[in-house]
């Protein structure tokens, strides 16, 4: 989902239920910390081989390099990038791959996998025009090898929200399956979120990487459009952009939020820790509006809002990419998100990578 405006956060870490009103989590089960070490900006209409830098909506890093997914619908690609994490050198644009389809794409996440040396790719489709989303499997060249059949469900446009679909994507633990997730809810599931407490489930999935067959789902609760309650705009919304499999039942996801109407730009990023240990299978519920479930426990990891100072013009930008980057000299960690500049179409927006140290607990 293209999202054109800059982000504020609210500090407030949800665990919502079914049948419960919001309840706060107290316990701190964070296995890492996250500090931010430096951002990088890659220029605007950057020009490389013949295209525009620009509407990366997803990164991935394996085997030294990254990839950025551009979500350009006439021009399908993405980028292997450069990103020195321990000095303050400039992002280097290495390679395009364009990406060969079969109809009409709407690109948004991407992860390569190493152990077959191909990557896998989703499109959000388009709602409107009854196209359903879809995830593709494309060799380095571009080539495409595999549109996955996927559970029946996501095939039901009617039941699909227009740019709210397969923001997400990640290979699990093993390498031998998807992980991906609803940016919102299914019509059948409940409301998009709004500006009042509520329940909000999104759909997390995970699929056998080479049959498409449905192996687990369980429902994120997102929260509420954290704005007042009685905004200045009329357009508001909170959704997921992107996913990051720890293991089996823990995950890194992305919210993002925007309200319409304020001065200071409206909007919300910020990353959760869920575990989804004993979050109730929902594979086989057409609907959770009268169902009895438990939800994925989410708790908030990082806010951005503490770092906005310490970025280009106060921006936190259209987050919406997330991986494990490679260590930093003291031996940690790194975590890297990427923007999605959305080509600046809408505003002066910022295509940045902010980098953070990993800390375990």
């Amino acid at each position: 989902m293209r999202v054109k405006f800059y982000f504020i956060p609210f500090l407030s870490i949800l665990f919502l239920t079914n049948c419960a009103s919001v309840k706060t989590s107290k316990k701190n089960t964070l296995p890492f910390t996250l500090t931010f070490k430096q951002e990088k900006i890659i220029p605007a209409n950057l020009k490389f081989q013949n295209t525009v830098v620009g509407g990366l909506s997803s990164i991935d890093y394996a085997n030294g390099t990254y990839y950025a997914i551009c979500d350009d619908k006439n021009n399908p690609r993405y980028y292997q990038l450069d990103v020195p994490v321990n000095s303050s050198d400039k992002v280097k644009i290495k390679k395009v791959v364009l990406l060969q389809t079969n109809g009409d794409v709407d690109p948004e996440s991407l992860r390569f996998d190493a152990t077959e040396k191909v990557v896998f790719w989703t499109s959000e489709g388009n709602i409107r025009k009854e196209i359903p989303p879809a995830i593709f499997k494309s060799d380095t060249l571009g080539s495409l090898l595999q549109n996955l059949t996927l559970p029946k469900p996501f095939y039901n446009t009617k039941n699909l929200r227009h740019n709210g679909t397969f923001e997400g994507l990640s290979l699990s633990k093993d390498n031998k399956s998807l992980w991906f997730n609803m940016e919102l809810p299914f019509k059948s599931d409940g409301d998009e979120p709004k500006i009042s407490e509520g329940k909000y489930p999104i759909r997390i999935t995970k699929i056998d990487k080479k049959t498409g067959e449905l192996q687990k789902q369980f429902a994120y609760m997102l929260g509420k459009i954290p704005k007042d309650s009685n905004p200045p705009g009329k357009f508001r919304v909170n959704g997921v952009p992107e996913i990051l499999s720890l293991d089996d039942t823990h995950f890194l996801l992305i919210e993002r939020a925007y309200a319409s109407g304020y001065k200071d730009g409206g909007n919300t990023v910020r990353i959760y820790y869920v575990d989804s240990s004993n979050a109730t299978d929902i594979s086989t519920y057409n609907s959770l509006e009268k169902k009895t479930y438990v939800p994925a426990k989410k708790t908030l990891l990082f806010d951005f809002e503490s770092i906005r100072s310490k970025l280009t013009n106060g921006i936190v930008d259209n987050i919406e990419g997330i991986t494990f980057g490679p260590k930093l000299a003291n031996g940690n960690r790194t975590l890297l998100v990427i923007s999605d500049d959305n080509f600046r179409k809408f505003s002066k927006q910022l295509q940045q990578i902010i980098i953070f140290e990993v800390t375990e607990k």
